[in-house]
């Protein structure tokens, strides 16, 4: 694995323990040498987790949109900035330079941009696996969701167990170095019938 691509909260509100998981997250990937690859923000958990990285010598990309470089969160420390036009071409870009996907807590954006590439790896359109930091269990709700999901046949249970769930940051990121890459058969994770 070259590179790992963390989802995460720009949010300026986030407790201390979260940006310090985050932290630990970016050290982890960079003493690991692991490239980041993020979405290019200099606030909350996006540039704890740049700093973690760039403070242990590691190599850091992020793509960033030309709105969010003109509200002047864009990070100056990163070794790469792609600048894009739209969300979804960062997403899209986030993605394609992932070997492996870590999301940490976040918001709307972090939500969207975990379950896109939750669907593309059931649909086989990537084989990057997918980590969720659980740090401080702030990540309970979604699994909660996801669980119950399972529960009503919404979804297969072969879906949820492709995610890799860890509490603490540095065993979250080493799990996802040991996790088999590669497309799965989606044949076995879409549910049958009409939603």
């Amino acid at each position: 694995m070259k590179s790992i691509t963390v989802y995460c909260s720009s949010s300026t509100r986030v407790p201390t323990s979260l940006l310090e998981g985050a932290r630990t997250v970016g050290s982890t990937i960079a003493q690991r040498g692991i490239r980041l690859v993020y979405g290019g923000g200099s606030v909350g958990l996006m540039g704890a987790v740049a700093e973690g990285a760039k403070a242990h010598g590691g190599l850091v990309t992020g793509i960033i949109t030309e709105t969010l470089v003109e509200l002047e969160q864009a990070s100056d420390i990163c070794d790469e900035l792609i600048v894009v036009k739209t969300m979804r071409e960062r997403r899209r870009q986030l993605l394609g330079l992932a070997d492996g996907i870590l999301v940490l807590p976040g918001g709307l954006g972090t939500m969207e941009e975990f379950f896109e590439a939750l669907v593309g790896r059931q649909l086989a359109e990537h084989g990057s696996p997918i980590g969720l930091v659980n740090l401080d269990g702030a990540m309970e709700t979604l699994l909660v969701m996801l669980d119950d999901m399972v529960h009503r046949q919404f979804v297969r249970a072969s879906a949820r167990d492709l995610l890799l769930v860890e509490e603490d940051p540095v065993a979250a990121v080493d799990r996802l170095l040991e996790a088999p890459s590669g497309l799965v058969d989606p044949t076995r994770m879409v549910p049958s019938g009409p939603d």
